[in-house]
């Protein structure tokens, strides 16, 4: 793919007005039959002919037509699409934490019902299905009967001044903090530990096996923890473990995190490999302590300080369709989605700790190491 779809051609050669011209008589021609995007930079006042400005020379007129503007300080989409979907709208706004509605015209899951006494609610009432804030407009004392009767515990709804700007963003900055998504552990232990010629979960370094390990490292941290496997350990693990049998088969940790997410879609996920036995506490209370929920995932760089550890992260919900639209252009590689995604990246307190361990020498070593420093704490 290009930088913009799977089929781009590229006009250059002559002025930016006439390419925008020939762009949108192309566009004209061929609209009935095809759906074409533009993509353009800003230019200056007179040299823009479809920046969506001006109804004779929008792009917008022409059905099936979406045009990207870079405006320099932000980039702007228009689309022309009469048959949208509230499939394409999630997909539109995915990376938004919060969607402000005008429910005069649109449905939204909850409501914030403003009392006006120049407009009339009964029409209305039937929209009024999670109520978490009420507004008081103008004069407006007490909230009427006429939604008093209608919500049921209208009593212990905030209700506040219209123009009392302050409270209302207070509440909000609550009530977002309030939704904040649990965080559910998942010990990534379905790999095939080629190098290691056996299960590199069912080592012992800490006197029980890494899955064991591994999963009551979590445990302090997440409201479940869960052992990702492949189909074939699930026979094995299923009577002894809380397990996500990989649904999305061959793709290693990428598999197994979206086969979590199919469980759960709703909480973050806090991922770690199971061949890490030098991770400790520290580190995972660190990454906890600097979650930014408003971003796709929080991450540490790894040791070399070069990219983003993709088995150490604690991956929000929003990842989910992210994922997926990665593993849609040919890329499963969880770290690819980290590097090209808005996350909080961190530096590890102690990046010793991210040594994973693959082949049996290296066993060896760990293990004897820790023992070492078992000792000496002793």
């Amino acid at each position: 793919m290009g930088d913009f779809g799977r089929n781009e051609l590229g006009f250059m050669g002559t002025s930016c007005q006439r390419i925008q011209q020939l762009a949108r008589d192309i566009i004209k021609n061929l609209c009935a039959n095809y759906h074409l995007a533009y993509v353009d930079a800003d230019h200056k006042e007179g040299d823009r002919l479809m920046a969506g400005e001006g109804e004779e020379n929008s792009l917008m007129k022409y059905p099936g037509t979406r045009e990207l503007r870079d405006k320099i300080v932000y980039k702007r989409l228009d689309i022309n699409q009469s048959n949208t979907s509230i499939f394409d709208q999630r997909q539109w706004l995915v990376k938004q934490d919060l969607v402000l509605v005008n429910a005069n015209h649109f449905p939204s899951k909850c409501q914030v019902l403003i009392i006006d006494p120049d407009k009339s609610l009964e029409k209305k009432l039937d929209r009024l299905t999670d109520v978490q804030l009420i507004l008081l407009k103008g004069e407006v004392k007490d909230i009427p009967d006429l939604v008093k009767n209608h919500i049921k515990g209208v009593e212990s709804v905030p209700c506040y001044h219209l123009d009392d700007t302050p409270k209302i963003t207070e509440f909000i900055r609550k009530w977002m903090k309030s939704r904040i998504p649990p965080v559910y552990g998942l010990v990534l232990a379905g790999g095939k530990s080629t190098r290691m010629r056996k299960d590199k979960s069912s080592l012992e370094y800490h006197g029980k096996n890494q899955r064991e390990h591994t999963m009551e490292l979590l445990e302090p941290y997440a409201d479940a923890v869960f052992l990702s496997c492949s189909q074939e350990q699930g026979l094995e693990f299923k009577r002894k473990y809380p397990i996500i049998r990989d649904k999305v088969l061959g793709l290693g940790p990428f598999g197994g995190l979206i086969s979590a997410f199919m469980e759960k879609p709703d909480v973050a996920w806090l991922a770690l490999a199971c061949d890490l036995p030098f991770l400790t506490k520290k580190t995972l209370d660190f990454l906890v302590a600097h979650r930014n929920p408003s971003k796709l995932a929080t991450a540490f760089l790894d040791p070399k300080g070069e990219f983003p550890e993709p088995l150490i992260t604690l991956w929000e919900p929003r990842a989910y369709p992210v994922l997926y639209q990665f593993l849609s252009q040919g890329y499963s590689c969880p770290r690819k989605v980290l590097i090209n995604s808005d996350i909080e990246l961190l530096n590890a307190p102690d990046p010793s700790e991210f040594k994973n361990i693959n082949f049996p020498e290296e066993y060896r070593e760990a293990a004897a190491a820790l023992r070492k420093d078992l000792k000496s704490e002793h």
